[in-house]
């Protein structure tokens, strides 16, 4: 997550707005990593795997 969003989130100023824009990077990421594995991983369970270690980064 990019510290400016954070800082803006920790201030209490724009709260709402910086956390739609964690939440879509979030989303982008999850696309990115769905897009990627499609294309290099082959086995479909290493691919599950991979997708939802992305999704434990992100809910971290």
């Amino acid at each position: 997550m990019d510290t400016a969003l954070l800082d803006i989130m920790r201030s209490g100023r724009n709260k709402n707005w910086a956390e739609t824009m964690i939440n879509l990077e979030a989303r982008k990421l999850i696309n990115t990593a769905n897009m990627l594995s499609a294309f290099h991983l082959r086995d479909s369970f290493t691919r599950m795997k991979f997708i939802q270690e992305i999704k434990d980064v992100i809910d971290q």
